[in-house]
C-alpha cells in the first residue's frame, strides 16, 4: 500500500502486521527530510519503494534538480527501494501554477520529454518507472504510443496503474489493449478507487472508494500478460480506514491471482 504521510504510521504498520500488505510505496517528497534510520524504525525490514510526486523534472532548473537527485540517491542507498516512480504531467500552464495538473501534449512535447527522461535518470543513477496519466481529453489517445516510444529511446520503465487505464478508457476511448505492446516488460502496477462525476460523465482518479469491478478485471487480464510482473500497490487516500484498506487488498489479492502463471 502507499503511505503518504506520517499520521497514517499506525494504520500501514497494522496493514503490515496482519499480512494485508507485504510492501509499502512511500511518497517520498512527504518524507524527503525523515532520516532513513527513522523510516526503518518505523517499518522494520518491510520492502519499500519511492513514488515521486513533486519533482517536476520536465519543468524544474537543472541545478534545483540535481540537489534534489542528490537527496534521493542518498535515501535510496539506505533504503534500497524496489523501484522509484514519478509522473509525466504538467504542473504549470504558461508559468502559472493550476489546480488540476494537465496532461502533457503528447504531440508537442516528444523531444523535450526524451531529453528530461534521460536527464532524470541520469541524475538519479537509476532506471525511473512513470505512471500512466487517467487522461480526461482525447489528447490522452496519443499516451500509449508516447510511452511506448519513450521506453524504446531513454530504456525508461513504466508504472502501470489500472484505475487510470480505466479512467482514460471511460473519459477518451482509450482501451487498456493499447498498452498491449508494453504491458508484456511492466512489473510494477497501482491501482486505488476512482470517482465517477455525471453530466458529461467523467471518471476521476481519487484513489477513494473500493476498487472497481472493472478495475479488478483490469488487474486480471493485464497480470496474466504482464510476465515480469513484480508488484501491486493499492491506494487510498479517501476514506482511509483498516476494514476498507484491508477489503482492498485482499481483493487485489484474490483478483490478482486469477491468471494463468
Amino acid at each position: 500500500m502507499n503511505w503518504t504521510r506520517a499520521s497514517r504510521l499506525p494504520l500501514i504498520q497494522q496493514l503490515l502486521r496482519t499480512g494485508h500488505a507485504d510492501f509499502c510505496e512511500i511518497l517520498i517528497d512527504n518524507f524527503f527530510l525523515v532520516p532513513p534510520v527513522e523510516v526503518r524504525r518505523a517499518l522494520g525490514d518491510v520492502p519499500v519503494a519511492f513514488h515521486i510526486m513533486h519533482s517536476r523534472f520536465l519543468e524544474r532548473d537543472d541545478t534545483t534538480l540535481a540537489a534534489m537527485a542528490s537527496r534521493l540517491r542518498l535515501l535510496a542507498r539506505e533504503l534500497k527501494p524496489l523501484y522509484i516512480s514519478d509522473h509525466l504531467l504538467r504542473f504549470t500552464v504558461e508559468g502559472r501554477e493550476v489546480p488540476l495538473l494537465p496532461e502533457l501534449e503528447y504531440g508537442h512535447v516528444y523531444e523535450h520529454a526524451r531529453q528530461r527522461v534521460g536527464l532524470w535518470q541520469e541524475m538519479l543513477g537509476t532506471q525511473v518507472y512513470f505512471e500512466n496519466y487517467p487522461s480526461l481529453l482525447e489528447i490522452g489517445r496519443d499516451q500509449p504510443a508516447f510511452f511506448e516510444a519513450l521506453v524504446a529511446d531513454t530504456g525508461m520503465g513504466v508504472l502501470f496503474d489500472l484505475s487510470n487505464a480505466i479512467c482514460a478508457w471511460r473519459n477518451c476511448g482509450v482501451k487498456p489493449d493499447a498498452w498491449a505492446r508494453l504491458l508484456p516488460g511492466v512489473k510494477h502496477f497501482h491501482a486505488g478507487g476512482y470517482d465517477v462525476l455525471p453530466e458529461p460523465s467523467t471518471a476521476f482518479d481519487t484513489h477513494g472508494g473500493e476498487l472497481a469491478g472493472d478495475t479488478l478485471q483490469l488487474m486480471q487480464e493485464t497480470l496474466a500478460q504482464a510476465r515480469q510482473a513484480t508488484t501491486l500497490c493499492i491506494e487510498r487516500d479517501r476514506d482511509v480506514g483498516f476494514e476498507a484498506w484491508s477489503r482492498d487488498l485482499v481483493a487485489a489479492r484474490e483478483w490478482g491471482g486469477r491468471h494463468a502463471h
